[in-house]
């Protein structure tokens, strides 16, 4: 038995941050019902009218291209999918039931959204006191900044870190995903699970407020502690020398080299040898002094080499070094299938793929994935038949009532 089996989640989410959180509890065995509009669909995936096929099964949208996403299929494992329209009757009375037959509700939608819904905490605390609920703003549900969108790319350069990556002279810089929704995600499990454990021990449901700037702003907490503004060095550090990635065997391939102390670079100078042995280079001020000189030294020594060999041989010496990797090499790596990283699943539109898990392993309380995301609207029978327990006529009858979909409307 899974350690969150019999729990039940609503998910009111799009995208990455809130979605995560759900696939975290997920994970552990509970219930995740993933809540969707029929006219405006979770922007992971991908638009009915106009696909992105990057993000396609061999960039093929197929014929429902909403269901083939790998951007959605990714991070909805082992959910339920609701399409329903909260505007009609029969949809906000069929969601309204089933979160007073719920744990926990997630909404990462602006503040105030889930008042306009009718679904506000007050509300629904006042009805169902065992309910936690997890509001996962941007810049928190009040201050100046409330209503700004929680969008990945703007919250990192919110939280701080984008002025830190950067080379001298150049344009603040995103990692490239939207780094700031995992983070969000897992901070928000944390957060759900903390709940549970105070109703375990009082009975009392609660209203989570988890800020995701704020969240993102806990890696750089030694500069919000200091106070200073950090002039970006690109991949240097005023700590370390060298500090860079350096051209391997090929043109994409690079290799990451660190050396935090004079010992880590002797060592590293007797495998280059030649000018690395010079003693302008023996000190950490001398290597920052002649930092531009040095990495093209270490450069020419690593180009040609192959990048996870030399990183072996490194790592052997106790010197930090690693391969930069591609997702393809990651897909293609020993060490994550010997560790069993990735789940087979498939799902009946977009094939048979390997999903990655989550990196949580313990003993006595282990997750799976144990299906595929959820097709469009899938489990709309479901819920209204084995959730809520209407009679077959009244399932029917709601199905037909145009509230629920199983096919985006046109346009969305």
């Amino acid at each position: 038995m899974l350690v969150l089996e019999g729990l039940r989640v609503v998910e009111l989410t799009t995208a990455w941050a809130g979605p995560m959180a759900g696939r975290i509890l997920a994970w552990y065995g509970a219930e995740s019902v993933h809540i969707e509009s029929p006219t405006r669909t979770n922007t992971w995936r991908s638009n009915r009218d106009a696909p992105s096929p990057p993000t396609y099964p061999d960039l093929d949208p197929g014929a429902r291209p909403w269901d083939r996403c790998f951007t959605f299929n990714s991070q909805n494992v082992n959910k339920r999918s609701l399409v329903v329209d909260l505007k009609t009757e029969d949809g906000f009375a069929a969601v309204y039931s089933l979160i007073g037959q719920a744990d926990v509700l997630i909404c990462n939608f602006r503040p105030g959204m889930l008042d306009r819904l009718g679904l506000g905490y007050d509300k629904l605390h006042a009805e169902f006191p065992r309910l936690i609920v997890m509001e996962m703003p941007a810049y928190g549900l009040t201050g100046p900044d409330a209503s700004y969108a929680a969008l990945g790319p703007t919250m990192e350069m919110a939280a701080g870190m984008s002025a830190m990556i950067a080379y001298p002279g150049g344009q603040p810089t995103v990692t490239g995903p939207s780094y700031m929704d995992p983070i969000g995600g897992f901070n928000g499990a944390a957060a759900i699970l903390t709940a549970l454990h105070h109703r375990d021990r009082t009975g009392q449901g609660q209203h989570i407020e988890m800020a995701q700037v704020e969240a993102a702003m806990q890696f750089i907490g030694a500069e919000l502690i200091e106070g200073r503004d950090v002039v970006p060095e690109g991949n240097h550090l005023p700590d370390a020398a060298p500090h860079n990635a350096y051209p391997a065997e090929a043109e994409d391939a690079w290799i990451v080299i660190a050396c935090f102390s004079d010992e880590d670079w002797a060592l590293l100078a007797a495998q280059i040898g030649g000018a690395a042995e010079e003693a302008r280079f023996a000190t950490l001020a001398g290597r920052k002094t002649h930092e531009a000189e040095l990495d093209r030294l270490i450069a020419d020594w690593t180009t040609g080499q192959d990048r996870h060999a030399l990183a072996e041989r490194l790592q052997a010496l106790g010197l930090a070094a690693a391969a930069v990797e591609t997702a393809p090499d990651l897909a293609a790596s020993a060490y994550l299938h010997e560790r069993d990283h990735f789940t087979t699943l498939t799902h009946p539109h977009a094939g048979t793929h390997p999903h990655p898990n989550l990196p949580l392993h313990s003993e006595t309380a282990q997750g799976s994935a144990r299906s595929a995301a959820p097709g469009y609207g899938e489990g709309n029978a479901y819920i209204l038949r084995e959730v809520l327990g209407l009679p077959e006529e009244e399932v029917r009858r709601m199905l037909s009532s145009g509230a629920f979909a199983d096919v985006p409307a046109p346009g969305v």
